[in-house]
């Protein structure tokens, strides 16, 4: 087919072959079962699914799927419809299917959507090749030697290195690894290995990707080291092809099973379909126009109230202007009432026009409002697919899995009829299967030691999509071992996440967390499933991007269950606007319970964290302008007033802000950041208000989850807790900064009480050691201060002063200190034991 002609139209075809191979999997696996337990119909409108696939890949001139597709085909024509089919066969089928799947990506990036191993496909099908293809004539590329296996090992040591987050020289080590891969490129050229040279290539092109860093180099890495396994199999085919076994009937139970719990979609039958194909970029315009139109009705109605104002005015004119030509009249008249009457009478008939035309603009624009709102909603509803898409190719995700593992797999999937936003579904897809695949390959045990511990030696992985409000939640959970928090610890060590004595002060759910840190893996060596460093970092990045959050929860020996929070669309959405000093910024109206007033009495301290009695509950309370970045602001509190509050709360998770004004409600778009801002967890984005202003949104999810105890008080680094140390004398305070120091603890300085008040406004500071007697404001009238504010009382403080009598230990007792001691005892190491003592567990 002209080649022209074959772009215009791939878009449409690679769409729907897609659902036609996701149609054609759920059915094969279908095929494993008895025929009672099948759906009705299985066996025939599977074939009508592929003979319609061959058709078109035949119509386009795509000489390699279609033989493959063929081949299928040839294949369901000896299926006993009574017996279950070999086990052989479905594994035989779903390569094929991966193989055209991948052929699509190529087809999408602008390559020739040619199948690799086309010969080894069609002979694991029960065909033999007639003739050798571009993509046969790649599976069979001469040997390379030892020379190629020494690169390719050079290639994965070089990812090892760039997938950690802490690399001296990023741009020094891409450049090795791509010319690397680019030398054994060349050298795969020379022997005509056309397959090891293009995946050479594509790992080179991946290599120069992650010289940025942040979410792009993470998927990169995750390409590269697919080409890397790829790689490696490429070689060894080169050395010795050895040919897949050709199915035999058999009826041995399969590596894994699929089982859903709502009834998977059916293809297409005799009806008409009365469908049409509509490309993402054409939604996202009509989104953007719809929004401008949106934006144009409340600027009309902003110019209706504008009319209304100004026939007010017209009104009191006309006032003025009757009374002075009643007031003229009565003194007699003259030459000049005459004009006057008329003007007022002209005055009269404006005053009318104009209050119509206000009418006639006031219901113009509640029409244009009501359209806006109708295409709107139907421009989501154009969005809106079933979880199913994301859901069904996990089927085949799972099975090729379980199988290369050698373990058995039992899949549920739920909530498939969910409608989600497609943007969210396409985002899902990669995360989805990093997920699955990590928890076959990590959560779950190998067949002998789940009978070991009692266990059935079939796993169990539940994959389900479940409808929260305004939100839907994606769960991942298995029936294996569970996470081993120690494991978790050591693996940061090793990989240089943090030292030894961070890891062992971080609790479980802190340790369980850093499973989503970039370029953390358990595995030491590097599989076709595990052991990269990419996976889970890109899962939470996904979420967050999707304005979202990703947790995960385990019980050892129980299981894993990994929690995706996502909203159920991108399209717009209400939006609280509050104000936080000068600042206007949005939070999700989904997420908004309440907006409340607190008073001083509601407000206290447990377990050294400030809380807000709501309800009969306990409450975390934070300031909002902290959470987000901002400079701490005065809260109404500390000057006896009430407290504007908002409560957030998504699932389980409550938590108070605190906000200066509620400022109003309004439907807003959220538009991305760009790259600059992605690390900023805490934004979902900005959106457009009606009067032209950008507004920051507010991740909910993330909030809420940063203000966990166990999250609020560990850096992302896992740092020691900081320490502000006060002292007039700078002798004395460079000397218990480098003894606090010394002892791995970040330390703050200030040469007087004011000078540490403003401090604590800025840094977060988890205990303060100061001296008794200093200019402007002492230890004592420090400590008062410190103890009576709300968000610092929590906060412990040691004075530390040459005076020592019984009555000045009392006094700085009763201001509050924590902690008392006499200079000469410092040296004597009482400092650090002290501050070790008043420090909780929870701030290290």
């Amino acid at each position: 087919m002209d080649p022209q002609l074959l772009r215009s139209i791939w878009p449409v075809f690679a769409a729907e072959t897609r659902e036609q191979i996701q149609a054609i999997g759920s059915k094969v696996l279908g095929l494993e079962q008895p025929a009672s337990a099948r759906e009705p119909d299985l066996l025939p409108s599977l074939k009508r699914v592929v003979h319609s696939l061959k058709g078109s890949a035949a119509s386009l001139g795509l000489d390699d799927i279609e033989r493959i597709v063929h081949a299928i085909e040839d294949g369901l024509s000896h299926v006993d419809v009574d017996q279950p089919i070999s086990r052989g066969a479905v594994e035989a089928m779903l390569r094929g299917l991966s193989a055209i799947e991948n052929a699509l990506n190529r087809g999408d990036a602008g390559e020739q959507p040619v199948v690799e191993g086309v010969a080894a496909l069609l002979k694991a099908l029960g065909h033999e090749a007639p003739a050798a293809s571009p993509s046969d004539a790649a599976a069979s590329s001469g040997p390379l030697g030892e020379d190629g296996l020494k690169a390719l090992a050079a290639l994965e040591a070089a990812l090892s290195t760039l997938v950690s987050p802490k690399v001296e020289d990023r741009a020094g080590a891409v450049r090795a690894a791509v010319d690397q891969a680019h030398a054994l490129r060349q050298s795969a050229e020379a022997v005509q290995a056309d397959q090891v040279a293009a995946l050479a290539e594509a790992a080179a092109l991946g290599f120069t990707r992650m010289e940025e860093g942040g979410d792009a180099a993470g998927q990169a890495a995750s390409e590269v080291a697919g080409a890397l396994v790829d790689l490696r199999s490429a070689l060894s085919l080169s050395e010795e092809a050895a040919p897949a076994p050709a199915p035999t009937p058999m009826k041995a139970a399969p590596a894994a099973t699929a089982r859903a719990t709502t009834a998977a979609p059916e293809g297409r039958s005799g009806a008409v379909d009365r469908a049409v194909r509509v490309s993402v970029r054409t939604l996202d315009s009509l989104a953007l126009q719809v929004e401008h139109l949106v934006s144009g009705r409340s600027q009309q109605g902003r110019r209706s109230e504008g009319f209304r104002s100004l026939t007010d005015q017209a009104h009191e004119v006309l006032l003025h202007l009757e009374r002075a030509a009643s007031q003229l009249a009565m003194s007699g008249g003259g030459p000049a009432l005459e004009p006057l009457r008329t003007g007022v009478g002209l005055m009269r008939t404006m005053q009318k026009r104009l209050l119509e035309h206000a009418k006639e603009a006031h219901r113009d624009g509640e029409q244009q409002a009501l359209v806006a709102q109708v295409i709107r909603d139907d421009l989501r509803d154009l969005r809106m697919v079933p979880a199913s898409q994301v859901l069904e190719p996990l089927r085949r995700t799972v099975r090729e899995t379980a199988s290369r593992l050698g373990k058995e797999v039992t899949l549920e999937l739920g909530g498939t009829d969910v409608r989600l936003d497609r943007r969210i579904v396409d985002a899902l897809k990669d995360p989805l299967v990093h997920l699955v695949r990590n928890a076959i390959d990590h959560g779950l045990e190998m067949p002998a030691a789940r009978k070991a511990v009692g266990k059935p030696e079939t796993g169990r992985l539940v994959v389900r999509v479940e409808a929260r409000g305004t939100r839907v939640g994606v769960i991942v959970e298995d029936d294996g071992a569970g996470l081993d928090p120690v494991r978790v610890r050591a693996t940061a060590v090793r990989r240089g996440l943090m030292n030894q004595e961070a890891a062992e002060k971080l609790t479980d759910a802190q340790a369980a967390r850093l499973i989503f840190q970039p370029g953390f893996s358990t595995r030491d060596e590097v599989t076709a499933t595990s052991g990269r460093g990419v996976g889970l970092d890109v899962v939470l990045a996904t979420a967050q991007r999707l304005q979202g959050s990703a947790d995960v929860e385990f019980t050892p020996g129980k299981g894993t269950r990994f929690i995706v929070d996502l909203p159920l669309t991108l399209a717009a959405a209400l939006g609280l606007l509050v104000r936080t000093g000068t600042m206007i910024t949005a939070i999700p109206s989904d997420a908004v319970k309440r907006v409340l007033r607190l008073d001083a009495d509601d407000v206290g301290t447990v377990a050294g964290r400030v809380v807000a009695r709501l309800d009969g509950e306990q409450l975390t309370f934070l300031s909002l302008a902290e959470a987000i970045g901002l400079p701490r602001l005065p809260l109404a509190l500390e000057s006896g007033r009430r407290q504007t509050a908002v409560l957030l709360s998504l699932g389980e998770e409550r938590v108070l802000y605190a906000i200066d004004e509620v400022v109003g409600q309004q439907e807003l778009v959220v538009r991305s950041l760009g790259k600059h801002l992605r690390d900023v967890t805490h934004l979902a984005g900005a959106a457009v208000l009606d009067d032209g202003r950008v507004v920051p949104v507010l991740n909910a999810p993330e909030l809420l989850r940063a203000a966990k105890p166990d999250t609020r008080t560990s850096s992302g680094d896992s740092k020691l807790p900081r320490i502000l140390v006060c002292d007039d004398s700078l002798t004395t305070r460079f000397a218990m900064k480098s003894l606090l120091e010394i002892a791995g603890y970040p330390v703050v300085t200030a040469s007087d009480g004011e000078e540490a008040w403003q401090v604590l406004e800025r840094v977060h500071c988890h205990l303060v050691v100061s001296d008794w007697q200093m200019p402007r404001l002492d230890g004592v009238g420090l400590a008062r201060r410190i103890k009576g504010h709300p968000m610092f009382r929590r906060t412990p403080i040691i004075l530390v002063t040459s005076l020592d009598s019984s009555e000045d230990r009392a006094a700085g007792l009763e201001a509050g200190a924590d902690g008392y001691l006499v200079k000469r005892e410092v040296e004597r190491g009482k400092l650090l034991e002290l501050v070790r003592q008043l420090l909780p567990s929870s701030a290290a």
